[in-house]
Formats: C-alpha cells, structure tokens, sequence
C-alpha cells in the first residue's frame, strides 16, 4: 500500500504540479504572468510547450535589454541603456541602438 501511495504521489506531481511550476516560471521570464498560471493549470505540459514557443512580451524584452546592457567602447564593462557615462571607467559613452 505505501509503495502505491508514493507511485500515485509521484505521478500527481509529475502530471500537474511539476508542469504548472514550469508553465509560471516560463510565464515570469516572457512576461506573461497569468498566461503561466493558466496554461500550466489547465493545460499541463502542452501550456508548457506553448509557452516555450511564445516570444517574450515587450516588457519582458525591454526589461532583459536593461538588465544586459552593451559594452563601453573603452573598458568593455557592462552599461545600461541610456546611460550617457559610463559607471566603471567615467568616460563619455554613446548609446548604441
């Protein structure tokens, strides 16, 4: 009887929580927060697969550029958009587009 409750717990987990789980986190990343929670609710792994093939939001584009930022042309550190000076080496830097 135990070995068939962990089996049955084993299999709940991997049909609904696990894919619901990834659905929100995926969801997070491209910038669809509720579409995460339903697709992985109602849909399970096909809601993941759905996800995986949507291209992110404009707000979750925009928020990765600014976390990525481009290099200054003179010391090759990270700077954020828009950023006029650069925070490491004090230099003058040109926004690239």
């Amino acid at each position: 009887m135990v070995g068939l409750s962990v089996f049955v717990l084993l299999i709940i987990v991997f049909l609904e929580i696990l894919p619901l789980w990834v659905s929100v986190h995926l969801g997070h990343q491209k910038g669809y927060n509720l579409a995460g929670w339903l697709l992985g609710l109602f849909l399970g792994w096909i809601g993941v697969i759905i996800l995986a093939i949507l291209k992110p939001s404009a707000d979750a584009e925009r928020r990765q550029l600014l976390q990525q930022g481009f290099p200054c042309p003179h010391c090759l550190e990270p700077v954020r958009q828009g950023a006029s000076v650069c925070p490491h080496c004090q230099r003058d830097v040109v926004a690239s587009s």
